[in-house]
């Protein structure tokens, strides 16, 4: 029965911390290309407490920032599949930026990704992958 119901999932949103919302915002839109979905800020004050950034078709790849004081800042860790060509355009491009802190170099690994990996503002990473094999999905 449970097996049923989890069958109908259809997408995983990570929830990132941030210690500053709008520099988070600027470093996704304008480092990596991603686009805003949404800001909000605390009841009844101007600062921003949580953002939503997405890429892909239809946000598939779509993720949550919420702010938290620094004491209480935990990096976090995700990973991005893109498609077979734009994973080495994307890290060409990311390379190329100022500001982007690239921890791992595009390689092609063992267990059948080539990826690589980048540091965002906040110390959080994000893996972008493509699998070796079988295709990527999306691709005509």
């Amino acid at each position: 029965m449970a097996s049923q119901i989890v069958d109908s999932a259809w997408k995983v949103i990570p929830m990132f911390e941030s210690r500053s919302i709008p520099l988070t915002v600027e470093f996704y839109t304008k480092k990596l290309g991603f686009e805003l979905a949404s800001v909000k800020p605390e009841d009844g004050e101007s600062d921003l407490f949580f953002c939503s950034m997405f890429i892909g078709k239809k946000a598939e790849a779509n993720f949550y920032f919420s702010k938290v004081t620094t004491e209480n800042f935990k990096p976090s860790q995700a990973m991005v599949g893109l498609g077979t060509y734009e994973l080495d355009e994307y890290y060409s491009y990311l390379k190329a930026q100022t500001g982007v802190q690239i921890t791992e170099d595009i390689e092609d690994k063992p267990w059948g990704f080539r990826q690589f990996t980048i540091r965002d503002n906040d110390e959080n990473l994000l893996t972008f992958f493509k699998f070796l094999e079988g295709g990527n999905p999306g691709e005509e």
